[in-house]
């Protein structure tokens, strides 16, 4: 009993290490991105220009002189824009330790990484040219009883995002994915190479479709709820459903599969210890996985799916325009059409 207590108490601290570092590594962010006083005067100028609802892009001539009053470079004044439209949190910091032992695991990514992309593509195939994914935005609307509209995002097109912090942002649903795939298929009493070929099989077709997804959902697509007055990002929606199984689901595997790890398995993976390490292990690999489906797909894919799917929605579904905006401090939903008229 004593030596199951100490193994599980291990496997807590293995599993701890990633957590604790991400304490050194958000300062090391924070100053990356920018903490002297002239920084934080800048943050709260741009503040005030996104919680307008009005398009960055309006003021920029206005932000450009701000960050020139406080010689702020350019490079440091997208990173900080970019880390306030995207912002950072333990999530993503779990994961940057990945970057230190990639040249070790390298191999095991790419072998998983391999039969991503085809697979990605065949998922595109079927959800974008296919029309399958247009047909299940059909189908959520009419569940639901929400309008579909264009809701422009914040964010500045003559200014692209810092791209490191944009790959970074979108990172833990696809990584997660893969932990959450370990997870599950390591429930099954099979020896460790089984599990390994079971849970790649899983992690690729899920990751394949749910990038597909959250590609064509990027954009303006927005549901309105009037009911609950409610307005939600379709992209939020998105990971609004992903979130409870990677998020809460996750912890409640991970501690159950800790615990009972020498009831319900058995050889290698019934020692609590090392199946932490390889929990770990399948956390950076899924890191540098997420990494290069970012460089791969997202990059060069990412906008044409984004694009190809809106203009479905445009032209089977026809949704209104809007704009978000407050102005003294009343906010406004302002048809863009009327607002462009006048």
């Amino acid at each position: 009993m004593a030596s199951d207590s100490g193994d599980i108490l291990s496997a807590v601290l293995i599993l701890i290490i990633p957590v604790l570092l991400t304490v050194p590594l958000r300062v090391l962010w924070s100053w990356w991105i920018g903490n002297e006083p002239e920084h934080l005067h800048y943050r709260e100028r741009f503040t005030s220009v996104i919680d307008s609802g009005f398009p960055i892009k309006n003021f920029r001539q206005e932000l450009d002189r701000t960050a020139r009053q406080y010689d702020i470079d350019l490079e440091r004044q997208t990173r900080i824009e970019t880390d306030m439209l995207h912002p950072l949190d333990m999530r993503h910091f779990l994961l940057v330790p990945s970057l230190v032992v990639w040249p070790i695991l390298s191999i095991p990514a790419g072998f998983v990484f391999l039969p991503l992309l085809p697979l990605t593509r065949f998922f595109e195939y079927i959800l974008i040219e296919k029309r399958v994914l247009l047909l299940v935005l059909r189908i959520v609307k009419r569940a639901t009883g929400w309008d579909v509209v264009w809701i422009d995002r914040p964010g500045d097109p003559t200014r692209p995002p810092e791209p490191v912090i944009a790959a970074i942002h979108r990172l833990p649903i696809t990584v997660l994915l893969g932990v959450f795939a370990y997870l599950i298929v390591s429930y099954l009493s099979v020896s460790f190479n089984f599990v390994a070929a079971i849970t790649i099989g899983v992690y690729v077709i899920l990751v394949a479709a749910i990038s597909i997804i959250r590609a064509a959902t990027s954009g303006s697509l927005v549901f309105m709820d009037a009911r609950n007055r409610r307005m939600i990002p379709a992209d939020s929606f998105v990971e609004q459903l992903i979130g409870p199984w990677v998020g809460v689901g996750l912890f409640f595997l991970l501690s159950r599969q800790i615990a009972l790890s020498s009831t319900i398995r058995t050889g290698t993976l019934s020692d609590p210890s090392y199946f932490a390490m390889t929990v770990v292990l399948v956390l950076y690999i899924a890191t540098l996985i997420g990494i290069s489906l970012e460089l791969s797909f997202f990059r060069t894919r990412g906008r044409a799916v984004e694009s190809a799917f809106e203009e479905q929605v445009e032209i089977h579904m026809k949704p209104d325009e809007y704009k978000f905006i407050r102005h003294l401090g009343t906010y406004q939903l302002v048809d863009s059409k009327t607002q462009n008229a006048e």
